[in-house]
């Protein structure tokens, strides 16, 4: 009688720890499948935002190149919109000096101080929540520095340069290309700047 009861009180201890331990295993699995959740949403707006940080860079680069293309003579003779905006900004640069130096926003037909991001100069592509788009400021920078050198003066003629800055050298641009990438309200930007050279005109 005495191991019987023994046995029965023992029996229930054991059950009782059984079901501590397949309780304590619950929840260790449920707060192991809610980190791996964490983790794994986590990954998908990383990579989200480095899908969109590489469109910001990119669109950048389109706003880059786009300038360089316009800014050939041969090219910003058809230009029109704000291609002709940045032709005509650029014929005004090399009018006047005074200009030179200072970023002007191509998107205004007057000239206008350049501020990054205020004023869309080309939107790229407007889809599915998401809009690309880029903003441009041109700076003259001047002449190329080309010194102690020969230089064309004409047709076939050259003199030794005197050690100034050659007046007959390519004129040196800075183009800065600012993007701006909205997606759901939020705005992934990127700035990228260029120095290129046009000949002379």
């Amino acid at each position: 009688m005495s191991h019987r009861n023994f046995r029965d009180i023992a029996h229930p201890e054991a059950g009782g720890i059984t079901i501590l331990v397949v309780l304590m295993l619950l929840v260790l699995l449920t707060i192991s499948a809610i980190g791996m959740s964490k983790n794994a949403f986590r990954e998908i707006v990383i990579s989200g935002t480095a899908r969109q940080g590489s469109m910001a860079r990119n669109a950048a680069d389109s706003g880059i190149e786009w300038s360089i293309f316009w800014m050939d003579l041969n090219n910003s003779t058809s230009a029109s919109g704000m291609a002709k905006n940045l032709a005509d900004t650029k014929a005004k640069l090399l009018a006047d000096p005074t200009y030179s130096g200072k970023p002007w926003d191509i998107a205004k037909t007057t000239m206008t101080d350049y501020v990054p991001g205020t004023n869309t100069a080309e939107t790229l592509a407007s889809s599915g929540g998401t809009t690309q788009a880029y903003t441009i400021g041109l700076t003259r920078m001047g002449k190329l520095p080309i010194t102690d050198m020969s230089q064309g003066l004409g047709a076939g003629a050259f003199t030794p340069a005197t050690g100034s800055e050659a007046k007959q050298a390519p004129d040196l641009w800075a183009v800065r290309s600012d993007s701006q990438i909205s997606v759901g309200g939020v705005v992934f930007s990127h700035a990228k700047e260029a120095w290129i050279s046009t000949p002379v005109q």
